[in-house]
């Protein structure tokens, strides 16, 4: 559920190709301030962030795992802002198509 103050990520990885590396996807969640709690629900991972947490740093590290782990990157347009605008929207940057694609 989104509030005014949080957004709901959903993540379905298909698969893990180990434990280290499930262990890996969910140690690197809970090392971003942003995260307040994940849930899982069938084959969907629930992510709930706060919004006024993800920062610059925040964003970035949103972006990597989700690059790494082939998450739907769209759903992080949700925190395109002004202070981000510099370099979120860089062309040439690996996300952008994956973010803000038509």
């Amino acid at each position: 559920m989104t509030t005014a103050n949080t957004v709901e990520l959903k993540a379905q990885v298909a698969c893990f190709f180990s434990q280290l590396d499930e262990d890996a996807f969910f140690e690197w969640l809970k090392k971003l301030p942003c995260v307040l709690n994940v849930e899982g629900k069938g084959d969907t991972l629930f992510i709930r962030v706060l919004k006024s947490r993800v920062d610059e740093y925040a964003l970035r590290d949103l972006l990597a795992l989700f690059q790494r782990y082939r998450i739907d990157m769209k759903q992080l347009s949700t925190f395109d802002k002004r202070g981000f605008s510099n370099w979120f929207h860089n062309k040439n940057a690996y996300w952008y198509e994956s973010v803000f694609r038509c």
